[in-house]
């Protein structure tokens, strides 16, 4: 399988990010912290979504990130190890922050990012 460039990495992390924000948009916190015994299915399709993001933001070039200081990409990269290998003890109650928080801002950053390479590279599913 060919490698994957920064182009599509970064089309990974919009795919997966709205997938999240779809998701989760009329979610509150509380619906949120009760997932894993609620909606199995969501919950499982966010730790997914969760792991994708941080497995595409490792691979990103530097200077992508730098442009972006506003986004943590390093925490965002470390999240997908904690969703990957702790598959059982999710700490949702500190997942929601981020997902409610971050996420806007690493959509804002990765939708700038492929409008500076053409607007084709925007034009997602979703």
């Amino acid at each position: 399988m060919p490698a994957r460039d920064a182009e599509d990495r970064l089309s990974d992390i919009l795919d997966a990010v709205r997938d999240i924000q779809a998701f989760t948009r009329e979610m509150a916190e509380e619906s949120f912290l009760a997932l894993p015994s609620e909606d199995r299915r969501t919950y499982r399709a966010i730790k997914n979504a969760v792991a994708e993001i941080g497995e595409a933001v490792k691979g990103l070039p530097g200077e992508i990130c730098a442009r972006h200081p506003a986004v943590d990409w390093r925490g965002l990269a470390g999240l997908r190890d904690i969703v990957s290998h702790r598959y059982f003890v999710v700490d949702l109650p500190r997942l929601w922050p981020v997902l409610r928080d971050e996420l806007p801002v690493l959509r804002k950053a990765v939708e700038s990012e492929l409008a500076r390479r053409g607007p084709e590279s925007n034009s997602g599913q979703h």
